[in-house]
């Protein structure tokens, strides 16, 4: 498991400083976009397996340039570091690193600052959704749960 937060308001750019959130409620807004790397199963078994592909997910059903571009960086750094392919629809279809570069080249072109510019517009007619996966995983967990009880940590595990 590898999870990136991209705490936009408390980054050193000032932009950002006259945006309204909600920091206690965070998955209501995009304050904080988690862009989450892991193994497929592992949430929904605590961690006991894994899946046979690494996935990359998000906070939200649409997410901001900004988020988008550091996602797509991560995907492409990862995928070429183990010679894996692309998927962005469930497995159906695969793209190579290059093909995806190619793909999302609009949004992978810009710079940082770029990407805030265009993110601070996309801000005043965003509405964030929380992606259903989350909740999905939860429900599949919670079976698991169901099914093979919580998971028991040795204390030699820990250190």
């Amino acid at each position: 498991f590898f999870g990136v937060q991209f705490d936009k308001w408390r980054f050193n750019d000032k932009r950002w400083n006259h945006i309204p959130y909600d920091k206690s409620d965070p998955w209501n807004s995009f304050s904080d976009e988690n862009i989450q790397l892991e193994f497929e199963k592992t949430f929904i078994t605590e961690w006991r397996e894994r899946g046979d592909y690494l996935r990359i997910a998000t906070s939200h059903i649409d997410v901001l340039t900004v988020d988008k571009r550091a996602l797509y960086i991560m995907a492409t750094e990862v995928a070429s570091a183990i010679d894996g392919q692309i998927s962005e629809d469930g497995k159906q279809s695969w793209l190579s690193v290059e093909e995806f570069k190619k793909y999302h080249k609009d949004v992978l072109s810009l710079t940082y600052d770029e990407a805030v510019e265009i993110s601070l517009e996309e801000l005043k007619t965003m509405v964030p959704v929380r992606d259903p996966l989350w909740e999905e995983e939860e429900r599949l967990r919670e079976e698991y749960i169901k099914i093979h009880g919580e998971r028991v940590y040795d204390d030699e595990e820990d250190e």
